[in-house]
């Protein structure tokens, strides 16, 4: 992994992320499953498919979004999906899953020096932080 490239606290947030993301041990007992974009995208949508029409259209933006690698659109509507009153456990569970995902996605296409990726990767940590 080639992170020189990164300011330093993201290239260290990216490496540990790495880490984590990968099991950083021997064999699967500790590894995070991290769901491919695509697959959280629909998981998502199913969770809100009896959610109301504008929440909705939100998660179908985000679920595009992610979909075409747009994410700075994708973690926007993400939070906008996240902070949506009445959101039930399953929900919630569909949207941590998306945002992993994303931070996922994020952080390989910032590993292949995507510049769009560092920004969209600031914004997520930005609005994790709050």
């Amino acid at each position: 992994m080639n992170f020189s490239s990164l300011p330093l606290p993201l290239a260290c947030l990216a490496s540990v992320a790495v880490l984590v993301l990968s099991g950083c041990g021997k064999g699967d007992s500790g590894a995070i499953e991290v769901t491919p974009p695509k697959e959280a995208a629909s998981t998502l949508e199913q969770a809100f498919d009896q959610a109301p029409a504008p929440v909705q259209d939100e998660v179908r933006q985000v679920s595009e979004s992610m979909r075409r690698g747009e994410y700075d659109k994708a973690v926007m509507s993400l939070q906008a999906v996240k902070e949506q009153s009445n959101v039930t456990l399953e929900q919630g569970m569909a949207v941590h899953g998306a945002m992993v995902s994303m931070e996922s996605q994020l952080i390989q296409a910032i590993q292949s020096g995507d510049q769009n990726a560092v920004r969209a990767y600031e914004l997520l940590r930005a609005l994790k932080r709050n």
